[in-house]
């Protein structure tokens, strides 16, 4: 019986240790968190308005990622094309009757129509198991961060709390740095909504997947500076003659559907696609952060994480304002749903009860 007793004795202690370990490595979790707009939570829909909201969009994006695999990197650039350009609010994934919104903008141009849908169709699931509580906004972020993680990227916590714009602003899309930006342009830009160098090297390697239009990628074609590898600018000439070839090319040319540190190998192989991504590797407030993620993985998946986080609280919308709302559907704003819309949700709500 004493053996007994002191076995269990033993084993409170052992467990009070382990929550002790385990409460203090939470803790320091916390502390390595960027901070949060009033608002957002780390925790907003747990436990009771919708707590599988992350598996639910885990799950259904992992099936539509081996399916299509440049889905993924398209769901990242239309995160970040709604954040930068007019807040996390979902505005881009408005539609016009015209035809005249976010997405229909220069800069937005190659927005993967599959990642509109894919957003759309996580938002109808999503309302069939939790009914209308989760906000388009949010969705988008999720579904960013596993277009990172399920690709070979870090996996990090996301705040959530957004909700939805009511309309969208066709001037928005201008706040987004174009192709050929210098690194003092990048700088600069990103200065302005409080990005230092870090989360600009960061960032830019989101381009360690995907694929850019060749409209984008003219200046690499016909100038040297930045610097330039001989072969790689004649593969880039071949396969874009003219800016208005439709032809595209990866933005990796070793990984090209993986979330790695190979971008910037790429650019000290001076192989970047773009005129903003190459003049990193040669800028003095970049190179060295550049040198650093080529070597180092870790170090650019865990800058990768904060910037991401510090992009998705881009003049967010929240309760605290009441400017927003939970779409019923992703594409139009409440106050203009159609009567087959209503018909549509009516279907979906019955479904879900």
């Amino acid at each position: 019986m004493a053996r007994v007793c002191s076995l269990f004795h033993s084993l409170v202690l052992v467990c009070s240790l382990l929550f002790a370990s385990e409460t203090l490595v939470f803790s320091r979790i916390l502390e390595k968190r960027p901070p949060l707009v009033p608002g957002l939570s780390w925790n907003y829909y747990f436990p009771l308005e919708c707590p599988t909201l992350e598996w639910i969009i885990r799950t259904n994006l992992e099936k539509a990622f081996k399916n299509d695999s440049g889905l993924a990197p398209g769901i990242l650039r239309l995160f970040f094309h709604d954040c930068f350009a007019n807040g996390c609010d979902a505005s881009i994934l408005l539609n016009a009757p015209d035809g005249n919104d976010e997405k229909s903008h220069p800069a937005n141009i190659g927005i993967r129509q599959e990642a509109l849908l894919a957003i759309e169709e996580l938002r109808r699931v999503i309302y069939k198991q939790c009914l209308p509580v989760v906000s388009c906004s949010d969705i988008l972020v999720v579904a960013a961060r596993e277009a990172v993680r399920q690709m070979g990227g870090p996996d990090f916590d996301v705040p959530l709390g957004r909700k939805d714009s009511l309309t969208f602003d066709l001037d928005g899309p201008n706040n987004l740095p174009p192709p050929f930006f210098r690194t003092e342009q990048l700088l600069e830009v990103f200065g302005q909504r409080n990005f230092d160098a870090t989360d600009v090297v960061a960032l830019s390697g989101a381009h360690t997947y995907g694929r850019a239009h060749c409209s984008s990628l003219v200046n690499r074609t016909i100038e040297s500076d930045p610097p330039i590898d001989p072969d790689f600018k004649n593969n880039l000439v071949a396969t874009c003659p003219t800016p208005q070839s439709s032809n595209t090319v990866n933005l990796d040319v070793r990984t090209p559907a993986k979330f790695d540190n190979m971008y910037y190998i790429n650019l000290l192989n001076q192989q970047g696609v773009f005129t903003s991504d190459q003049d990193l590797a040669s800028h003095p407030q970049t190179k060295e952060i550049v040198n650093l993620f080529a070597s180092n993985q870790k170090e650019f998946f865990d800058s990768f994480a904060d910037a991401f986080v510090k992009v998705s609280q881009i003049d967010v919308i929240t309760n605290r304002q009441g400017k927003g709302e939970i779409r019923d559907r992703c594409f139009v704003a409440n106050k203009k749903v159609s009567v087959e819309a209503v018909a549509e949700e009516m279907m979906e709500l019955a479904e879900a009860i």
